[in-house]
């Protein structure tokens, strides 16, 4: 096709997956600990091949992509002990723990600390917003679970900027961080809020607060309907909780990157998605935040967070995060594999499992998915970015190595080609 890339890309994208891999074997272990003190459980355990796993959780947001919101809006992580990539993803699990709670041993999933180390790695993490977040709370310090409690605040309403503050539980799980964000005020009682601390100066405190005032979120948590009932995994019973609402995906950016707008992933994914860029800087000067906003999905931003403080912990360590992902993709896509004949699109590595998943049905019915395909492609091939493409009957998923420590995955979600296979998703083909 030689139209405008506007006329064929989807006028609507969404955010429909964000996914993390995980130590192998730590699947069942993650399957208790999401359900138990984060989120409802999606899917059970699935198998996808040779002993590889995902899990999921579901959370609702004020949009649904193709399909329907039960099988979209999860959380998912990957145990892929076969995968390529699988010992240094696995390895630096290892390494982001011993940062961030002081060890790898845990009870279940509930790692054996009773701290938490602010530091560069929780700048990776997904923010949900609760209206009550007081058995949250209760469950995590019943159960020891380690976790950082803040505190923000935000406006009451669009009229009226008297603070609202909110309580943040920041819950290390494995390589990432998942947090629940609800009024101060629902802990179960005054003494609890005197524990929770205002985010310091070197943890970048404004990429913490949410960017809507409080009015619009509890309105927006109100007209979204649950995408599922919460069971509770020891009673089975109905669990008390409100299901947490997507509000916000932070990936970490070391000072060794530039948050610059026509950077590849930035500049793709405003050609290609249509996404809004737009820079803060703190008025210290030491943290820059590149925020991605689509009209297709208000209440929901990506922050591109680089905190450069000079007493942030780990900020070596994320620069050597960094370069290792850069190292293991340039292995992945551009050396020659002796054991398949598969174009390197077809190539694999485990840290593709840590992306967020965005999708769009491009032109009526998918019928412009084949051209923008080849135009993203193309796209990728000129920037010498790497890609991984799947395919699941007329869908097709690109799973893109962009600089940094996540990566995404476009989903053109239906229309597409299916005279061409570019590879499946099981965990045993040689590939993957």
């Amino acid at each position: 096709s030689h139209l405008p890339l506007d006329e064929i890309t989807a006028s609507s994208w969404y955010i429909y997956k964000i996914t993390a891999s995980i130590r192998p074997g730590t699947d069942l272990l993650a399957y208790d600990f999401v359900n138990r003190y984060l989120l409802p459980d999606s899917f059970g355990m699935e198998s996808v091949g040779c002993n590889s796993t995902h899990i999921g959780g579901s959370y609702k947001v004020n949009f649904t992509a193709t399909g329907s919101s039960s099988t979209n809006n999860q959380i998912h992580w990957v145990n892929g002990p076969i995968m390529n990539g699988a010992g240094v993803a696995a390895e630096w699990v290892k390494k982001i723990l011993m940062a961030t709670v002081g060890t790898t041993e845990s009870k279940g999933l509930v790692y054996d600390s009773d701290t938490v180390t602010s530091n560069a790695f929780m700048h990776n993490k997904v923010q949900f917003y609760v209206p009550d977040i007081g058995l949250f709370a209760t469950k995590l310090d019943d159960a020891g679970v380690p976790h950082l409690k803040r505190k923000s605040t935000v406006a009451s309403s669009a009229t009226d900027t008297t603070p609202v503050e909110l309580a943040h539980l920041s819950v290390p799980v494995e390589a990432k961080t998942y947090e629940i964000v609800g009024p101060l005020a629902t802990l179960s009682s005054a003494s609890d809020s005197d524990s929770y601390e205002e985010w310091s100066a070197y943890e970048c405190p404004n990429c913490h607060h949410l960017a809507e005032d409080f009015a619009t979120l509890q309105y927006r948590y109100e007209v979204t309907d649950n995408t599922t009932t919460w069971t509770d995994s020891d009673t089975g019973e109905a669990d008390g909780r409100p299901q947490p609402m997507l509000v916000a995906v932070h990936v970490a950016v070391s000072s060794s990157q530039t948050l610059d707008e026509m950077r590849t992933d930035f500049a793709n994914l405003r050609d290609y998605t249509r996404a809004k860029w737009e820079l803060s800087t703190s008025t210290d000067g030491t943290c820059n935040v590149a925020s991605l906003s689509w009209k297709s999905m208000p209440g929901v931003v990506v922050k591109y967070v680089q905190n450069n403080h000079e007493d942030l912990p780990s900020k070596d360590e994320l620069v050597e995060y960094e370069q290792t992902w850069t190292d293991e993709y340039a292995k992945t896509f551009y050396s020659q594999s002796e054991t398949h004949d598969l174009p390197s699109s077809a190539n694999w590595h485990h840290f593709l499992d840590t992306h967020i998943g965005i999708t769009g049905t491009q032109g009526d019915d998918g019928g412009y998915c084949d051209d923008v395909f080849a135009a993203l492609t193309q796209g990728l091939r000129n920037t010498a970015t790497g890609f991984a493409t799947r395919d699941e009957s007329d869908e097709i998923h690109l799973y893109v190595g962009y600089k940094g420590t996540t990566a995404w995955e476009y989903n053109l979600a239906t229309g597409c080609s299916t005279d061409v296979s570019f590879g499946d998703i099981c965990g045993c083909v040689a590939e993957n």
